[in-house]
């Protein structure tokens, strides 16, 4: 049963969310109306140049006033040496201002296009006196319709319906957490990896966007409070803890990790991800190595790491976490005079290892590893045996929609890999 968000609005308010906060919003154009929070997403950052396709109706607003741009179909914004912006409009130099301007068409239904992405609503362009940024600024509902079908994937199937609404929930979730952060900011959230992927209003599909309409203003909560909300495509069998991933002190409660199984299997079993293998050469995984170590361990520096006579001669798994999955990894490399032990752990594995074909992060930590050694003992090859993709804290996306396939409402699918949260409804 959800109820009302009446005590986590309490806490929001506690936390910042208060009043003058909302007419803050409200009065920089960040809340329409019927109360609906909007967010402001990066669409590009530390740029030196954008160029922005518009078209009739558009309207430039900049400290210096309001200015139409018919007759023009190119808007080009460009950083100058003092950190002002340059505006060109199709090509020709028009006028120049400092800080932040807003673009917007009178009438709505009209696009911008932004390297070949269409976005809805308004455009903020903002310098931080080094770089260039472009701001789309439009209502979290809208926003959402373009995130669950990228996190989730489009044209879900109508007996997976149910996933797409516990994706929503998440998505919400993660943003209003962001949003309700201090205004001090040129935006809330990448459109990226780095928070929720966005990539305008053409990603939209019918299924998706009917989820996000059903779960309207409903957001995952924990004791009263917004919880953290994380997913990953495949667990593999089993979610992991939080702080084991991520080297944290301690799990919140409801982000200890948990089971994937069903009564006939795993959940996620129907993923492509869900097992796999990486092969290697000593000398391929050595130049993986010698590439990515050091980004994936802030205790590698890239010296630690000789190019000449340096070789692979051991990977050794030193602990795993309730899941299976390999939380510290040794690493031995060096030669027959010396050698040297690197050590990764948590989610970092995944990016100092990498996949042999493409050099994307290792799917999961959720692996085995052998080796094959010639009569001198050197390694020849290793393989690694694995299952699942991502970081494996959360929700398992894959599992979600094996779940709705087997008849489960979103609701009992967000326990399953929240457990002791529950939904509730926010507007």
């Amino acid at each position: 049963m959800r109820r009302s968000l009446f005590p986590l609005l309490l806490i929001l308010i506690a936390a910042g969310c208060s009043a003058p906060l909302q007419r803050q919003l409200h009065d920089g154009g960040l809340l329409r109306d019927g109360g609906q929070p909007a967010i402001r997403v990066c669409i590009a950052d530390r740029a030196r140049e954008a160029a922005i396709g518009i078209s009739d109706g558009a309207l430039l607003l900049t400290a210096d006033g309001r200015y139409s741009l018919d007759g023009f179909r190119e808007l080009r914004c460009r950083l100058s040496a003092d950190g002002g912006i340059q505006v060109l409009m199709d090509g020709r130099k028009a006028r120049r201002f400092v800080g932040v301007a807003r673009c917007f068409y009178r009438q709505p239904g009209s696009v911008f296009m932004v390297n070949d992405r269409a976005y809805s609503d308004t455009l903020v362009f903002a310098s931080d006196g080094q770089h260039l940024y472009v701001i789309n600024i439009l209502p979290l509902e809208e926003y959402l319709k373009s995130v669950v079908p990228r996190e989730i994937g489009r044209n879900r199937k109508p007996a997976e319906e149910q996933a797409a609404e516990a994706q929503a929930i998440l998505a919400r979730t993660y943003a209003l957490g962001k949003i309700s952060l201090p205004l001090a900011r040129l935006f809330d959230v990448y459109d990226d990896t780095r928070d929720q992927v966005f990539g305008g209003i053409a990603e939209r599909d019918e299924l998706t966007s009917r989820a996000v309409e059903r779960t309207a203003g409903q957001v995952l909560a924990y004791e009263g409070k917004l919880a953290e909300c994380y997913y990953h495509s495949t667990c593999g069998g089993n979610t992991e803890a939080s702080s084991l991933v991520w080297q944290r002190p301690q799990s919140k409660p409801y982000l200890i990790g948990s089971k994937d199984r069903g009564a006939d299997g795993d959940f996620c079993r129907i993923s492509p991800s869900y097992r796999w293998t990486e092969e290697y050469t000593r000398e391929e995984l050595e130049s993986i190595l010698r590439t990515f170590l050091p980004s994936a361990s802030d205790a590698i520096l890239p010296s630690d790491i000789p190019g000449d006579r340096w070789y692979l001669l051991d990977l050794n798994v030193l602990a795993r976490g309730a899941s299976g999955r390999v939380t510290t990894l040794q690493i031995v490399m060096g030669n027959r005079g010396q050698q040297r032990s690197y050590y990764l752990h948590g989610d970092k594995i995944r990016w100092g290892l990498r996949r042999s074909d493409d050099g994307q992060p290792l799917r999961s930590t959720l692996f085995d590893v052998s080796m094959r050694r010639n009569s001198a003992h050197w390694i020849e090859r290793v393989r690694i045996d694995g299952g699942g993709s991502g970081h494996g804290v959360g929700m398992c996306q894959w599992g979600a929609i094996g779940m709705a396939r087997a008849g489960y409402p979103s609701a009992e699918i967000l326990k399953k890999y929240f457990p002791g949260t529950e939904v509730l409804s926010l507007y």
